[in-house]
């Protein structure tokens, strides 16, 4: 290639990076099939809630059973539920097919994934994930105020069960030994977060 068609052909490049990421990211994402389409698409509902609408409490013993169980048809995408544990830890996130791989973690604006534990010093495989969306931190910027690692909080929002993670939750694993959550069932998006 002669330097300046080299020089075109990398600006021309440039130009079409800039016109793809400058695009809004639908709400499922890049998923490539039907199911991942479903599933960002509930990762990115909204975390406005109606006043007169309540949530169900989900005690969550019943998500974290002590023996390992297929849990997939246990509860319902979108159940509106409110349940209480520990905070285990708390880490911002980055590039995610939900956000369109646009997220970065030092910019704060993708989710917050959240290890929700029965007990104080709850190993991260025996917790569920439950994730703060940039929607959450849009209505809450002081969001951060909130999160502090092992107390006690009640968390509010979505069920969603992200079969994504089947290979990495105990529930649902069949070779265990990168799992790093007790199950695939999360909630997400959170729509409130309260301190015990």
């Amino acid at each position: 290639m002669h330097p300046p068609a080299k020089y075109i052909f990398l600006f021309l490049f440039t130009c079409l990076q800039l016109i793809a990421f400058s695009q809004p990211c639908p709400k499922y994402g890049i998923a490539d099939t039907p199911e991942k389409k479903k599933l960002n698409t509930l990762k990115n509902a909204g975390v406005t809630v109606s006043g007169s609408r309540t949530p169900e409490s989900l005690p969550l013993k019943n998500l974290l059973p002590s023996r390992k169980r297929a849990d997939r048809n246990l509860y319902a995408d979108g159940a509106y539920v409110v349940t209480e544990g520990w905070l285990i830890s708390f880490e911002e996130e980055g590039p995610e097919a939900c956000n369109c791989n646009k997220a970065k973690k030092s910019l704060k604006n993708g989710d917050v994934h959240m290890y929700l534990g029965l007990k104080k010093n709850a190993l991260k495989k025996d917790c569920i994930v439950v994730e703060i969306t940039p929607a959450f931190k849009k209505k809450h910027p002081d969001y951060a105020d909130m999160l502090e690692e092992n107390i006690q909080v009640r968390i509010t929002g979505f069920l969603l069960y992200d079969f994504i993670h089947e290979k990495d939750a105990i529930n649902t694993c069949n070779s265990c030994a990168g799992a790093w959550r007790r199950t695939c069932w999360e909630i997400h998006p959170v729509t409130e977060i309260e301190k015990l």
